[in-house]
């Protein structure tokens, strides 16, 4: 079974490669229900105009040699948000069970149905590389989010 280590290791990898806008898990490892056997399943948001098979093939390069299952998802805001509020669709799902390990401060403009999940990911975002967590770069998000409610 993946530790948080492992994930966050993973999540840093791609983060050092693709420069997303975020990166983050859903399913089992998301929600606590994880097995032995459970794969992980991960999604990234990326500005591009690359085809998504591109994208995707980019991804499970970059985790070639990751000794464990690895689901990976790539989409652009736009095709992330485009299905969000459609119930049941495969964003609406991510959207509620996500878990975020890396967060930019255009993911809050671009990808805004994440900004909640943003801020419950606090403790699991990454390091920033100005040596500050990405939390401590959005300080007053949550604030700014409750007066929008």
């Amino acid at each position: 079974m993946l530790s948080e280590n492992d994930i966050s290791g993973i999540a840093r990898r791609l983060t050092a490669a693709l420069s997303p806008l975020a990166v983050g898990i859903f399913g089992s490892y998301a929600i606590g229900s994880a097995k032995a056997r459970s794969d992980l399943d991960l999604f990234v948001i990326q500005e591009t105009q690359q085809r998504r098979a591109v994208r995707s093939r980019a991804v499970h390069r970059l985790l070639f040699g990751t000794l464990y299952r690895v689901d990976a998802q790539v989409f652009t805001p736009r095709e992330f948000e485009d299905t969000v509020y459609e119930f049941q669709s495969f964003t609406w799902i991510i959207v509620r069970q996500a878990r975020l390990y890396h967060w930019t401060k255009d993911a809050e403009r671009l990808v805004p149905s994440l900004v909640p999940r943003a801020l419950a990911s606090k403790d699991y975002l990454c390091p920033a590389q100005n040596g500050r967590s990405q939390h401590d770069n959005y300080r007053g998000l949550a604030d700014e989010f409750r007066l929008a409610m």
